[in-house]
């Protein structure tokens, strides 16, 4: 298996729970092939066993047929198994590696090919004894190192954090009903846990990802093409005009043109057309205009170093590289424009063990030009005939807001709201929350960025639909006033398909900015994406919570309902107590 190689293999461990039955042990080898899993092993003892070699030979006919491998106890003393999972205690990221205590660096075996003919094979009396799961993963993939857990957890959330780690090889004990007699069978999974860990294994397989983000991934376009903001006109400008701040807004325009990174680069220089009030301003108005990372002297240069950082910032309680996770459930816009539906959430986003909920803020006349405003939204989770009359619907009032905060306190859970413009920004900071978000919609608002940094409140910032060289952006303009900020990754796409992403951007980030806590914002469905960003070092994790995923709004279907959000916590807080992370 070769280090770039995220296939996981699957070992579905029968143990004894065959109980050396014929017909037991088929259905056992069928359920397990069902279930996805690539290898099936079954504990032999050479002396004693009670399978015949035609009943061994059609084993491994029969998991063939099913697109698996049977093998047998050979392997097994092969390789050093890695158990338990709380060897796993310290993760550097700096060289890609897993440290583990000096005493199990045997863990990590070299894998040397070895051969055996068709001549030995057939002269081998104990047929089973030949098949040898390192043995073909050694022919298939020479001189290359194997690594190996043997799963023996009653929760099975820490498969898809082993795979985030690098394990390439899992077995687990599997039983079809656990409550046999028989400690083997009380210590594994059934068929329908094996098939949801394997499921879950490979979604976190695809969902890896490079690490790297040089262009928007494919699923964002259409989130980049509904809400990029734009620089736009904010009254009539004549040709000539030689811009000042004051002259521009960053808005979401109905025809998009050049994005809020060139907002200070354009100060001071000649318009070579007129433009009317809210209308886009364009590269083309300006004579010799180049990209924006043109004019960031920062850009290809090593982050600065801060001696006197502390990697901590205080969302209402602290948050550092060694403190538990920090869970925001965002009801955002999942209340409908319902208060009495928002204070459910609420009250159920802290029973279900989140440290804060959140809501958007948006002055919607500061956020959209009148154009975007008075487009048609013909969409089945509209609630207007265009696109301003939704927006209002959702949009809860400052008195709302601040009934809203008060019900929080009550609960008992922190509340805080994205700005989604400089005006909600003055009213979020007012309303005296721990943080204020700044969501992925603002990507290249310097503007709000600015204005955000200047107030000193602590700020957690949405990274979707921003390249790495956009992020180095944010960051500078950030941390020229303070630190007191942390970097969420994200994919702004509802949902946003395993494939696209990219968790491993979460160790990109760290490694860019160490002194910066990194986090997670999810819209995958399901939640073994985010249970697996824990493992990479998320800090900051956030999901939307609903009450229902099938309710009328485009944000449910990314959304974990009570249910899923107490599961998700739970996992998180126990990958965090069995990795020490």
């Amino acid at each position: 298996m070769t280090k770039n190689d995220n296939r996981v293999y699957v070992i579905a461990n029968m143990s004894t729970n065959h109980e050396g039955n014929v017909s037991l042990a088929n259905e056992m080898i069928e359920e397990a092939c069902k279930c996805g899993a690539d290898y099936v092993f079954m504990e032999l003892d050479n002396n004693t066993s009670s399978f015949s070699n035609e009943d061994i030979t059609n084993f491994h006919k029969l998991a063939e047929e099913n697109g698996a491998v049977f093998t047998t106890k050979s392997f097994w003393d092969s390789i050093r198994q890695i158990s338990p999972i709380q060897q796993f205690k310290n993760i550097n990221d700096a060289e890609d590696d897993i440290l583990y205590d000096s005493n199990n660096m045997s863990d990590m075996i070299q894998v040397i090919p070895t051969f055996v003919s068709e001549k030995d094979k057939a002269e081998n009396s104990k047929t089973y004894e030949t098949v040898d799961l390192v043995e073909k993963i050694q022919q298939k993939f020479p001189k290359h190192e194997l690594q190996f857990w043997e799963f023996q957890e009653m929760t099975t959330c820490l498969l898809e954090v082993v795979v985030a780690i690098g394990i390439k090889a899992i077995s687990c004990k599997f039983t079809l009903d656990d409550k046999r007699p028989g400690f083997d069978h009380a210590t594994s999974i059934r068929t329908r846990d094996l098939r949801t860990m394997i499921a879950n294994i490979r979604t976190v397989e695809v969902a890896l990802g490079t690490g790297k983000k040089d262009k928007l991934s494919p699923s964002e376009l259409p989130c980049f093409k509904k809400l990029f903001k734009s620089v736009v006109a904010s009254k009539n400008l004549e040709r000539g005009s030689i811009l000042k701040a004051e002259d521009m807004k960053i808005k979401v325009s109905d025809t998009q043109s050049m994005c809020g990174f060139y907002f200070s680069i354009v100060i001071g220089r000649q318009l070579l057309s007129e433009v009317d009030e809210d209308d886009p301003i364009f590269v083309s108005d300006f004579e010799g205009l180049k990209n924006y990372t043109s004019y960031m002297p920062y850009i290809n240069n090593p982050i600065k170093e801060c001696s006197d950082y502390v990697s901590e910032i205080n969302l209402g309680r602290s948050v550092n590289f060694k403190s538990p996770c920090y869970i925001i459930a965002e009801i955002g816009q999942n209340h409908q424009g319902d208060i009495m539906m928002a204070k459910k959430l609420i009250k159920l986003a802290k029973k279900c063990g989140a440290d804060c909920v959140k809501f958007q803020k948006s002055c919607l006349v500061e956020k959209f030009t009148l154009l975007a405003l008075n487009r048609p939204y013909n969409s089945k989770n509209s609630f207007g005939s265009t696109y301003g009359e939704h927006k209002r619907f959702l949009e809860f009032t400052e008195e709302q807001y601040k009934e809203l905060r008060k019900y929080a306190k009550k609960v008992g859970i922190h509340f805080t709201a994205s700005a989604m413009d400089p005006v909600s920004l003055d009213f979020i900071v007012a309303l005296k929350v721990p943080f204020v978000k700044i969501g992925s919609g603002e990507s290249g608002n310097v503007m709000l960025l600015e204005k955000a940094a200047k107030t000193y409140v602590p700020l957690v910032i949405s990274t979707g639909m921003q390249t790495l060289a956009d992020i180095r952006i944010t960051y500078e303009t950030v941390s020229r006033h303070h630190n007191h900020f942390a970097l969420l990754h994200c994919v702004s796409a509802y949902p946003t398909p395993p494939d696209e992403a990219n968790l491993n951007m979460i160790k990109t980030l760290r490694k860019t900015y160490p002194n910066t806590i990194i986090g997670y914002s999810g819209h995958e469905v399901g939640s073994c994406i985010t249970t697996a960003s824990v493992a990479l070092g998320a800090k900051i994790i956030e999901r939307h919570i609903t009450l229902d995923r099938n309710m009328k709004g485009s944000d449910h279907i990314c959304s974990l309902d009570p249910s899923q959000f107490s599961k998700l916590v739970r996992d998180i807080r126990y990958i965090e107590q069995n990795l020490a992370i």
